[in-house]
């Protein structure tokens, strides 16, 4: 394995970096490793010294966002139905909106989000949360859940059209209105 120096430290994070504003900016099937290592400052090969393709640049890319659901799921799963359904509600309003990037990179993947394994603890999670979020295991209140979370996280995808606390409060009142019964 090799050593991890600062320097490589430095020039791995500056890969996510620039591969997260790509992947944002002209979508995760547009970019290249090469456009990549160009935004970066490096080569091709410095890039694949890192990561051992696209795929593990955007598992990078998403690792902070994919560590905080885990949290959350955790959290959640530890606690009675209806806490959960509080708790996790409240999480991803903060998660939605405090990754309002990321949720940009995965609405472009989604259509093969189930075909790249680097990310499936990732997709398995949100599915957990999702049906944390729902409150109860009737399908029609889980098929509900997945709707609100689906529609909020294509708002979160236009940040400049919502501050951070208006997308808050959209998300806050349509998930209470959706998923709590009275």
């Amino acid at each position: 394995m090799a050593v991890i120096t600062p320097a490589r430290e430095r020039t791995r994070r500056e890969i996510v970096r620039q591969a997260m504003d790509l992947f944002q900016a002209a979508g995760y099937n547009a970019t290249s490793l090469q456009d990549i290592a160009t935004a970066a400052g490096c080569s091709k090969a410095t890039v694949l010294y890192h990561f051992s393709g696209k795929p593990a640049v955007l598992a990078a890319v998403l690792e902070p966002a994919a560590a905080d659901l885990a949290q959350l799921v955790a959290a959640a799963s530890e606690l009675p139905r209806r806490e959960a359904q509080d708790l996790t509600i409240q999480r991803f309003i903060d998660l939605a909106v405090e990754h309002r990037g990321v949720v940009d990179v995965l609405q472009d993947i989604l259509p093969v989000i189930e075909d790249m394994p680097e990310i499936a603890s990732l997709v398995a999670d949100g599915l957990r949360m999702t049906a944390l979020m729902a409150g109860s295991d009737d399908p029609l209140e889980q098929d509900l859940a997945k709707f609100a979370v689906n529609g909020l996280l294509g708002e979160c995808r236009h940040s400049d059209e919502r501050t951070d606390d208006d997308l808050r409060r959209l998300c806050d009142i349509a998930l209470r209105r959706l998923l709590r019964r009275a």
